[in-house]
C-alpha cells in the first residue's frame, strides 16, 4: 500500500507529458467523495493501479489509498457530509464508506501523519458507524470535531518558542452515560448553534444540557462529584447548573424534573454542603441529606383538584410520586419544609401541597427495567482522570474540539475510553491510553485546519496556505477518462 510519493508524481508528470496520462476509471468502486480543496502535490491509488494526482474536485473512491508530500493536504468531502483534512507528510486509506444501507458505516485508516475530521451523517447516532484506525488504537466519532496525530519526533519540533507552555484541559464534562436503551436525547441550551444528539454509551453530558427519553428508553449517567442519575422513560430533565472542582467556581448542582421520573443516589456536592443541591419539579423544591430516591411525576405533575386516597395509592392521579432508598429528601414548596425518610413514600399535588404518606412504594415508581443507580459500579477514575505528561514522547494523539469520541485499543483488552469537547488523550507504543491533563503546543496551534472551518469545505486565512514553498497550488484536477 505504501507508495513512494516524490516519485509517484514526477512519473505522473512525465506521463501526462507524453500523452499517456489518462487514468482509468475504477468501475468497481464507488465514488464516496471528493477533493474539495487542495494545495501542493497529493494522489491517491486504488490497489493494482496506478496512482493519480489530487486537485480540487477529483473524485475519492473506496479503497483510495491518499498520500500527502511535505507542506501539502488535501480535504476530502465524502457523500454523508463528513469532511476529512489529510495533513502533509501523511498516509490514509478509505476502506469502506457505505452511506446506502440500512446500517450504514464508514472505516478509514490513518497509517501515518495526521487527519482533521468533521463527521457526517453516518455518526449521528452512534460513534460505532465512523471509525479511524491506526497502528495503536481505533478512534471512533459521533457528531464530532476532532484530530488525530501519529507522532514521532516531528510533533515536538513544531512548538514554536511562543507556544511553549501547555493548555490545561478544562472539565467541560460533567458526566457520562454508563448505561442507556433506546433513544435519549440531549440538547445544550445554552449553545445557541447546539444540535441534538442521540446519546451512546460513554456519551459526554455538559451544564446546560436538556435531557428527553423516549418510551422505553432510559440512561443512567455519572457525574465527576460520584453522583448517580438514572432518567426514566417519557422523561424531561435539564442539568441547570453544575459546577464541581471548577476554577473560580463554588461546587453546585441544580436539576429541574419537568416531564417523567429520574432515579438519583447524590454525590459528593450534596454530603459536603446540602444548600448546594437542588432538584426543581413543578410542585416544589425537592433537596437531600444523603440520599438514594425516586421522583416520578403522572401526567402534568400538578394537579389542582382534591383527589381521593384511591386514586393516589392506584398511581392514578396526577402529581409527584417519591420514594427514599437511602437517607432522607426534603420537600420545600407553599406549606412549608417536609422530611420523607427511608423506606417511606409521599405523593405531592401541588405547589401548596403537602406530603400524603404513602403506605408502601407508589405503583409508579418504575421496576427493574430502569436500573437503580447504586447498583451501578463505574470507576470515577476510568470514567474521568486525567494525567500530567512530560514532554512530546511518540504515539497517538487525539483531540476533540466538538462531540463525542471513544478510543479503542488495538489489543482490545482495555476497553473505550471516551473523549468529549476540548478533552485530549494519547496512546503510548505499548497501546496504554491516558486522558491528558494538557494539550501540548502542536495540538493547540495546528496551523492546517478543521475541515469545517468554512461552509464552503475550503479553509479560511491560514498562514500557511501564503506559504511561498513553489508547490502547485492544487488547481487541476485529474479524473477519469472514458
Amino acid at each position: 500500500m505504501n507508495i513512494h510519493i516524490a516519485g509517484v508524481i514526477k512519473n505522473l508528470g512525465l506521463l501526462f507529458w507524453l500523452g499517456l496520462g489518462a487514468v482509468p476509471c475504477y468501475a468497481d468502486s464507488p465514488v464516496v467523495g471528493k477533493i474539495s480543496f487542495a494545495r501542493g502535490s497529493n494522489a491517491a491509488q486504488q490497489p493494482g493501479a496506478a496512482p493519480r494526482i489530487l486537485g480540487q474536485e477529483a473524485v475519492v473512491y473506496q479503497g483510495d489509498n491518499i498520500q500527502t508530500t511535505e507542506r501539502s493536504f488535501v480535504i476530502i468531502t465524502f457523500n454523508d457530509g463528513a469532511k476529512v483534512t489529510v495533513r502533509p507528510n501523511s498516509n490514509f486509506t478509505v476502506d469502506h464508506y457505505d452511506t446506502q444501507s440500512p446500517h450504514p458505516e464508514a472505516q478509514l485508516t490513518l497509517h501515518e501523519g495526521g487527519v482533521r475530521a468533521s463527521s457526517g451523517d453516518i455518526a449521528k447516532q452512534t460513534p460505532d458507524s465512523f471509525q479511524i484506525k491506526t497502528p495503536l488504537a481505533t478512534v471512533k466519532a459521533q457528531q464530532a470535531e476532532y484530530s488525530v496525530r501519529l507522532c514521532k519526533e516531528d510533533c515536538g519540533q513544531e512548538t514554536k518558542p511562543e507556544q511553549t507552555s501547555p493548555v490545561k484541559t478544562d472539565q467541560s464534562v460533567i458526566a457520562r452515560v454508563v448505561d442507556i436503551k433506546g433513544l435519549v436525547i440531549a440538547k445544550n441550551l445554552q449553545d445557541k448553534d447546539a444540535k441534538e444528539r442521540p446519546l451512546a454509551l460513554g456519551a459526554p453530558i455538559y451544564s446546560a444540557d436538556h435531557l428527553r427519553s423516549q418510551a422505553n428508553s432510559f440512561a443512567l449517567m455519572v457525574f465527576r462529584d460520584g453522583e448517580k442519575i438514572t432518567l426514566q422513560p417519557n422523561s424531561e430533565l435539564e442539568i441547570a447548573d453544575y459546577h464541581y472542582q471548577s476554577h473560580n467556581e463554588q461546587d453546585h448542582a441544580l436539576y429541574r424534573l419537568t416531564i417523567g421520573g429520574m432515579r438519583a443516589l447524590t454525590g459528593s456536592i450534596g454530603k459536603a454542603n446540602k444548600a448546594a443541591y437542588a432538584i426543581e419539579t413543578p410542585v416544589g423544591t425537592i433537596g437531600i441529606r444523603g440520599t438514594g430516591f425516586d421522583l416520578t411525576c403522572v401526567g402534568s405533575c400538578v394537579n389542582q383538584r382534591p383527589q381521593q386516597a384511591d386514586s393516589i395509592l392506584e398511581g392514578l392521579a396526577e402529581g409527584l410520586y417519591s420514594h427514599v432508598w437511602q437517607g432522607q429528601i426534603v420537600l420545600r414548596n407553599g406549606s412549608g419544609e417536609q422530611v420523607i425518610t427511608v423506606p417511606e413514600s409521599g405523593y405531592i399535588a401541588n405547589r401548596n401541597a403537602g406530603v400524603f404518606q404513602m403506605p408502601e412504594i407508589p405503583i409508579v415508581i418504575p421496576d427493574n427495567f430502569v436500573p437503580r443507580p447504586d447498583k451501578d459500579n463505574s470507576s470515577l477514575d476510568k470514567l474521568f482522570s486525567k494525567r500530567q505528561q512530560q514532554g512530546v514522547p511518540s504515539g497517538l494523539y487525539v483531540t476533540v474540539h466538538q462531540g463525542h469520541v471513544q478510543l479503542k485499543q488495538a489489543n482490545a483488552t482495555g476497553g473505550n475510553v471516551d473523549l468529549g469537547k476540548n478533552e485530549a488523550a494519547y496512546v503510548n507504543q505499548q497501546k496504554s491510553t491516558i486522558r491528558l491533563a494538557e494539550q501540548q503546543s502542536f495540538q493547540q496551534h495546528d496551523p492546517y485546519p478543521l475541515p469545517s472551518s468554512s461552509p464552503d469545505g475550503k479553509p479560511g486565512n491560514y498562514p500557511i496556505l501564503s506559504d511561498q514553498d513553489g508547490t502547485d497550488n492544487g488547481s487541476s484536477a485529474y479524473e477519469c477518462s472514458n
